[in-house]
């Protein structure tokens, strides 16, 4: 029995979903975490249908789904194409990605820490910036009648997290009345554009209270105040970890260490840092002012065949190199396994 690519990506998820939680894996967690612009009847027709395909089972009613032989074999073999891929136009990854799917934010910490523990020296990451990937879903939650949480999905996954403060509204529906207009008006759009557009899209507002009879009224200035927040939302675009590893270098004075966390410490770093190309760059050679004593790595990572981020590590420049770019190569990779596996499930 063929399956759809929805359907695809509905097994996809389940199947790292249960390998990630050893639990079953239900129609609310594949909604999450696979981002599907679809109803949850409407995973659950697919959930269905791949049962009776024989991809997953359900071990009693009432319970999640649970990969099958047969559903952890497509998700090899997917798996292994995407790893094929990569092994194409760079250093052979020699495990799996096993970040947890959907947390951007955790999986390039973790990189990070990992990276910064095994070269001895300080990682910087360059996020992918929420403002420049497209919208899939806004989804409102809300915690009190003034209080409410954004999650703000993307074409990398869920992105960001966003408290809105508001208006008091009357009950759940306004809100998802408000979910509605938003999305309506916002999906497809980069954060970037959303702001350059916020008359445009405002003044949209009406013709949809016309058009389609969406009645928002009282909810107005609700609409208002979370639009305009998240027209406001800033992001930290840069991860930094391992700084201890350049400051207790033995080699260097209290003088320099003073002047290198002066340095550190301003946008003017994280500048002249990524105006470098790609590269391996040692001692003097990268002009980083007093950081000397150091070498830089940096590079890029992909989502699929689109460069989204770099990655440049600065570590001692009498340091093993060979470990250093084995070590760097290897999170490239994983990186880029990682925002592959995620862009084709989104």
């Amino acid at each position: 029995m063929d399956i759809t690519e929805r359907q695809k990506k509905v097994l996809y998820c389940i199947v790292q979903e249960y390998i990630n939680t050893k639990t079953p894996v239900s129609s609310k967690r594949v909604l999450e975490n696979a981002a599907l612009e679809r109803s949850g009847a409407t995973v659950r027709n697919d959930m269905n249908r791949l049962m009776k395909a024989g991809y997953i089972y359900q071990p009693h009613t009432s319970a999640g789904r649970v990969p099958t032989d047969k559903g952890l074999r497509f998700y090899v073999n997917e798996l292994r194409k995407i790893r094929d891929e990569i092994k194409s136009k760079s250093t052979q990854v020699e495990t799996v990605a096993n970040f947890p799917m959907g947390d951007m934010e955790k999986v390039l910490t973790g990189a990070a820490k990992l990276l910064s523990s095994s070269t001895k020296g300080m990682v910087v990451i360059e996020k992918p910036s929420p403002l420049n990937l497209r919208i899939k879903r806004i989804v409102v939650t809300p915690v009190s009648k003034n209080f409410s949480i954004a999650n703000v999905i993307t074409s990398l996954g869920l992105s960001s997290s966003i408290p809105l403060q508001h208006g008091e509204l009357d009950s759940t529906e306004d809100i998802a009345h408000i979910e509605e207009v938003l999305n309506r008006l916002i999906q497809g759009l980069t954060l970037n554009e959303f702001r350059s557009k916020l008359k445009e899209i405002l003044s949209k507002l009406n013709n949809l209270n016309s058009m389609n009879g969406l009645e928002i009224g009282n909810l107005s200035k609700g609409f208002l105040e979370i639009t305009e927040r998240l027209s406001m939302e800033s992001y930290e675009d840069y991860i930094t970890e391992g700084l201890p590893n350049l400051l207790s270098n033995e080699r260097i004075n209290l003088r320099k260490l003073q002047n290198i966390l002066a340095y550190i410490s301003t946008d003017v770093f994280y500048k002249d840092l990524l105006e470098l190309k790609n590269d391996v760059y040692v001692g003097k050679e990268h002009g980083l002012r007093f950081l000397d004593d150091f070498s830089v790595i940096i590079g890029s990572f992909y989502a699929e065949n689109t460069p989204i981020g770099r990655i440049a590590v600065l570590f001692d420049k009498f340091s093993r190199y060979d470990h250093v770019f084995e070590s760097f190569e290897f999170m490239l990779n994983r990186l880029t396994e990682y925002f592959t596996i995620v862009s084709r499930n989104i």
